[in-house]
């Protein structure tokens, strides 16, 4: 019975071949992401295959394949083969089908291999991007075929890093758009691969999502010849366009201009090139391709191999222009797998960009299929790359631009906060010169990097661990944490450190500041002191009988009277240089003189010596030298920035004490040999850290450095310090003149760049770094940012500028309150002349003498001994009773020279009176005197 059924079955299929023998049975090959595309365009293309009216008709036979392990491929192949047969299997699948392809070889099928369709677009994008010198490019389609077919790409290999984005794609997490914005590190070069409909929608999310910020970076792929309705020109200026030439396509494919116009698809021309080259080798075969049956689970003769003798009319097939066999894809794969050359077409890319000047699009270059890049202008500059900077707050290094009068955030005119500081400077000197530009990003959470209790960082470096940022400039320390999970750079800034800021102390100035030398109590004691000299020199002068005025004999010629007045001015000059003046002639009074002298010896010296002392200790005051006087006091207080690097240091120096302290004491108490050596009386470790750590804990750390630095200007009498960085408190003693810094700076350490592990950037950075050292360029910001000359307009201190005049200015306040006193002293003076001389010019009554004579008024002189009428002697004029010693008065000579040896140059007189012609004294002018001489 089976052998009749199978001739039956033999002698059907050759009536079927009669009959299909004018059909040109095709089996396609396609992944299942081709199927929506392969079917609208192969419905197209055999509508027009009917519009040619070719004698040969085309049926195909489309099969999937799922490439599951459980065979249904090839059970699906074998029933296309037993019903229908093929005469040809085009192969649009990605992936080599082995078993496949081995079973239309040993039954001799015609077997056709067609390409990825954007393989030419995707090696045209890489050789431009290679031109640039793309790093990071981020590729987005316009379906999940062309995607897919993106990806295998990979397995090529693509001259830069790239993410592949499907457009068509709004599951959560999957909108590309999204996917851009958190791409870490952003993508250098963005590249839309769509038709020219579907560019559209696709640049207006872009814009909608305000993803469109850099123009250059990104590039326009169109997938087919209908750029122009592309309507986003004026908003995508200076973008690349990647575009195809509608006519020249045509006349490749030997069909009318208006073929390639709207409707046309790489994918449908493609096809219809290859089934009008097959239908035009099938007619002039010499024998017709009938289709080939084959049922898989035969074991009969009539179905054993043909080896591939009936393929042979595949060698008369002549293809287009537009097609082209394109070299095997460098994939990768195992030794088994066979090479197998695929069709492409042959297309030529231009490479453009609008220009709103000109209102067309300039040419840059020409890509050819069967080529290479054509550059149209001398080289293809590649766009300024883009780069996310980390940083955050940190005097003077980088900071918020802010308002000086109010305080406000100064931003520029996109909206977005100024940036100044050290590295600011640093990030656009460095972008000048590495041609790149870049975003500022501040940490969303901590500062500049701290490890939580869940591992993970925070602030600066965080951000650079996630990828958040390319790379970090900013007051970044090199910690050995921190090396483990980031790379740093030589460093930018060599060594800083902590260091301590104290306010300058405010000296209470005073107008008599000479006069707090003493106190209050000798100050009276001295005056006191003053008038009871006085007092004392009066009443001795008065009472005492060899005064001056008690004793006029022994001094009959002019001697200073100690009056009240007088005493009290003698006692009050003798504090000057220049003495009291004349001292009293009695002896008691001069006793009590030369010890009033003694005391004011004693008082000047000792006011002397107490004013340099204090004006000199006064200068040399500070509050503390170094941390350890800091420790050791409690009347300064002190904190830190609350969580910052130098919190963490007395934190892990407090640790480190405790851990010491811990070992010791278990070494020493578990010493049993050798415990002489471990008997001493104090602890050879200073437990400082651990008080300090208490004070700042005690004083509340502050939540950032400007509130440390208002702080200690608040304290005028320099009873408050910060700890913080040595560099920031330098720069801001630079720009506040009540604060300074004391101590040496401790814990230094440099500041660095980071980048991320293993990145591209950084022997580039390192390099650039070490340019901008040779070329002095950190030098200049120091200068810039720590300028001393800034100093010079804070007012000198005392020990700069010596005492002022605020100082001793009640010197000077004396002095005028004396000579206002002296003019209103003139003044009174003055008045009462005038009124005694009024009443002394008055009406003189005459007095008759007792001889009856008239009176007459006393002569202006009297000559020789004349005796004088009115006269009436007076009890000094008396003769004594006893002879008087006379105490003459002082020589000329001892007078003049006050026993100095006489100089020989001196020639007295020969003792001769000689009478003196010319004028005489307004006293004796009309009077009888006699004429005036003078010795010789």
């Amino acid at each position: 019975m089976a052998g009749p059924l199978i001739l039956a079955h033999s002698l059907a299929i050759l009536i079927f071949q009669g009959v299909l023998a004018e059909n040109l049975r095709i089996t396609f090959w396609i992944e299942p992401l081709q199927r929506a595309e392969f079917d609208a365009d192969m419905a197209v293309v055999l509508k027009e295959l009917d519009v040619l009216q070719l004698d040969t008709k085309v049926e195909d036979v489309s099969l999937t394949l799922t490439r599951s392990e459980d065979g249904q491929d090839m059970q699906r192949f074998c029933e296309i083969l037993s019903t229908v047969g093929t005469s040809i299997v085009i192969d649009m699948t990605y992936n080599h089908w082995t078993e496949g392809y081995d079973l239309i070889r040993s039954q001799g099928i015609a077997y056709v291999r067609l390409e990825r369709i954007l393989r030419p677009f995707l090696e045209m994008f890489g050789d431009f991007m290679r031109q640039k010198r793309a790093n990071n490019v981020a590729m987005v389609f316009m379906n999940a075929r062309d995607a897919g077919e993106a990806t295998l790409q990979m397995l090529i290999g693509y001259p830069f890093r790239t993410l592949i984005l499907d457009a068509s794609q709004d599951d959560p997490g999957q909108d590309f758009l999204e996917r851009i914005r958190a791409l870490r590190p952003s993508p250098a070069y963005v590249g839309l691969f769509a038709r020219g409909g579907a560019m559209n929608g696709i640049f207006e999310r872009v814009q909608k999502a305000d993803l469109f910020q850099r123009p250059l970076e990104w590039h326009f792929v169109f997938l087919d010849t209908r750029d122009r309705v592309f309507k986003y020109k004026r908003q995508a200026e200076l973008s690349t366009r990647f575009t195809l030439n509608p006519r020249a396509i045509c006349r490749s494919m030997a069909m009318p201009d208006l073929y390639c116009g709207s409707g046309f698809t790489i994918q449908r021309g493609m096809l219809l090139n290859v089934l009008r080259s097959l239908i035009d080798a099938a007619q002039v075969s010499p024998e017709f391709p009938v289709p080939v049956f084959w049922e898989c689970n035969a074991t009969d003769s009539s179905s054993e191999a043909k080896d591939g003798t009936e393929a042979s009319w595949l060698d008369l097939v002549h293809w287009s222009n537009f097609l082209a066999y394109a070299a095997p894809p460098e994939r990768v794969s195992d030794d088994s797998t066979e090479s197998l050359p695929g069709l492409s077409y042959a297309i030529n890319i231009s490479a453009g960009y609008y220009s709103s000047e000109h209102e067309a699009k300039t040419d840059l270059a020409v890509w050819s299929s069967v080529g290479t890049l054509r550059l149209l202008n001398e080289t293809i500059s590649p766009a300024r790359r883009f780069f996310r900077i980390g940083t955050a707050e940190s005097i003077p290094w980088s900071y918020l631009k802010r308002n000086e009068r109010t305080g406000e955030l100064v931003r520029d005119r996109n909206g977005l906060p100024v940036w100044e500081g050290y590295c600011i400077d640093f990030i656009i000197r460095l972008a000048q010169k590495l041609n790149f530009e870049y975003e500022i990003v501040a940490p969303q959470t901590g500062h500049m990097g701290e490890l939580d209790a869940h591992g993970e960082w925070d602030g600066v470096v965080g951000d650079l661990v996630r990828g958040e940022t390319d790379f970090a400039i900013a007051a970044l320390k090199m910690y050995s944490e921190r090396e483990e999970v980031i790379d740093f750079l030589p460093p930018y800034y060599e060594q800083t450190g902590i260091s301590i800021a104290i306010r300058k102390p405010v000296r209470r100035t005073s107008l008599f500041k000479f006069m707090t030398v003493l106190r209050l109590e000798v100050w009276l004691s001295i005056v006191a002191a003053l008038i009871g000299t006085a007092i004392m020199i009066w009443f001795m002068d008065k009472y005492s009988p060899y005064s001056s005025r008690n004793n006029r004999q022994a001094y009959p010629y002019p001697c200073r009277e100690f009056t009240l007045r007088e005493s009290f001015w003698f006692a009050l000059t003798s504090f000057t240089p220049q003495g009291g003046g004349e001292a009293p002639k009695a002896i008691s009074g001069r006793m009590l003189v030369a010890a009033y002298w003694l005391f004011v010896v004693l008082m000047l010296a000792t006011f002397t010596a107490n004013l340099a002392a204090f004006l000199t200790v006064e200068r040399m005051q500070t509050p503390v030298q170094s941390l350890e006087q800091l420790a050791r006091q409690s009347r300064i207080n002190y904190t830190v920035v609350k969580e910052s690097d130098t919190h963490q240091y007395f934190i892990n120096m407090k640790f480190a004490e405790d851990t010491l302290y811990r070992m010791w004491k278990e070494l020493a108490l578990n010493a049993s040999k050798d415990f002489k050596k471990f008997r001493i009386w104090d602890y050879p470790i200073k437990e400082q850290y651990g008080h300090i750590l208490l004070a700042i804990n005690s004083s509340q750390p502050v939540a950032d450095a400007r509130q440390g630095f208002a702080n200690v200007d608040a304290h005028e009498n320099a009873d408050y310090a910060f700890i913080h960085d040595s560099a920031e408190i330098k720069y801001e003693i630079t720009r506040n003149c009540n604060l300074t810094e004391v101590g040496e700076v401790f814990a230094e350490q440099p500041y660095a760049v980071a980048v991320q592990q293993g990145s591209h950037l950084g022997d580039e950075l390192s390099y650039a770094i070490l340019e901008l050292q040779k070329d002095r360029f950190f030098e200049e910001l120091k200068a810039k940012y720590w300028n001393q000359s800034n100093l010079r307009n804070c007012p000198l201190s005392e020990d700069q500028e010596g005492i002022t005049l605020e100082s001793l200015g009640g010197v000077f306040i004396a002095t005028l309150f004396g000579l206002v006193l002296a003019m209103i002293t003139l003044g009174l003076e003055v008045i009462y002349y005038k009124r005694k001389k009024t009443k002394l010019e008055g009406p003189i009554t005459q007095v008759r003498p007792a001889d009856g004579s008239t009176a007459t008024a006393p002569p202006t002189a009297v000559s020789g001994t004349a005796k004088k009428a009115w006269s009436i002697p007076t009890e000094q004029e008396k003769p004594p009773l006893h002879p008087v010693k006379v105490s003459p008065p002082p020589s000329f000579e001892v007078a003049t020279f006050r026993g100095k040896k006489l100089p020989p140059k001196i020639t007295l007189g020969d003792g001769k009176f000689k009478p003196r012609h010319g004028l005489h004294p307004r006293r004796n002018i009309g009077g009888n005197d006699s004429q005036m001489g003078y010795m010789e």
